[in-house]
């Protein structure tokens, strides 16, 4: 009975699914049982942006050293945003870079976003902020904001250092390439989060998500037949023990006897 319940409403699933009309036993569902699915995808998938935002912050955090490229030749030495030149040796380009403090200035406003970022999206996992319905979308504008702002510094350094003359040698650091990976990795967590507002996968994992919330239903009203069975069962067998005494035949034969006696 369970699998013959649990089959039938898989497949009345399926055709709702794929564009079918809502199945009627699907529409005693709880509203809580029927739209948990939908926030539970919400959670992992926000929660997936959250790891992919903390990956890219430790890696933008690694511009704090300073040094993003080695130059060889006329300008010896390195050259980075916060360069430490007391502890590294810097190369004296001879001038004012202009477009370095340009890349400073969007390198620094994308750090103070991402550790705007990272709090928000943890107080978003708490239940007074559930209401919120687009707060998917705040969090993808504030990660497309920040990795547009470390491509942007990151262009503009790179576009200092190949433009220098006499052209030196230039070396990019490690520190470069992980910076370049962060403002990838903030692109995509707002595109993961712009999905998310959209709920554009929502027909793709329903039934998937479906299946467990129809399970627990179907788990539910097995249980409650069950228990019914049990109560009819219990209420035929008491039904069949009364006493004797009180069948219709029972009494008919006592008053004969006792007319008979009389």
């Amino acid at each position: 009975m369970e699998m013959w319940l649990w089959s039938e409403t898989e497949t009345r699933t399926r055709q709702w699914v794929a564009g079918g009309s809502r199945p009627p036993e699907l529409s005693s569902l709880p509203a809580d049982v029927v739209s948990s699915w939908v926030e539970d995808r919400k959670f992992i998938l926000r929660g997936w942006c959250l790891i992919f935002s903390v990956l890219a912050t430790l890696m933008v955090l690694s511009v704090v050293d300073g040094r993003l490229a080695y130059l060889q030749g006329s300008y010896t030495g390195f050259l980075g945003i916060w360069t430490d030149c007391r502890k590294h040796k810097c190369a004296n380009l001879g001038q004012v870079p202009v477009l370095i403090h340009m890349s400073m200035g969007f390198m620094m406003l994308a750090l103070i976003l991402c550790l705007t970022l990272l709090p928000t999206m943890c107080l978003s996992f708490q239940p007074v902020f559930r209401r919120l319905t687009k707060i998917d979308l705040v969090f993808s504008s504030l990660s497309f904001s920040v990795g547009f702002l470390i491509v942007l510094s990151l262009t503009l350094f790179v576009v200092n250092c190949e433009t220098l003359q006499p052209r030196p040698q230039v070396s990019y650091l490690v520190t470069t390439y992980l910076c370049w990976a962060a403002g990838a990795l903030m692109l995509w967590t707002g595109a993961l989060s712009y999905l998310n507002h959209l709920g554009i996968w929502r027909k793709g994992t329903s039934l998937k998500a479906r299946r467990v919330s129809n399970r627990r239903w179907a788990l539910q009203q097995n249980t409650s037949r069950r228990i019914s069975q049990q109560q009819s069962d219990a209420d035929q067998e008491h039904t069949v023990d009364l006493p004797s005494a009180l069948n219709p035949s029972s009494l008919s034969k006592q008053s004969h006897t006792s007319f008979s006696g009389q």
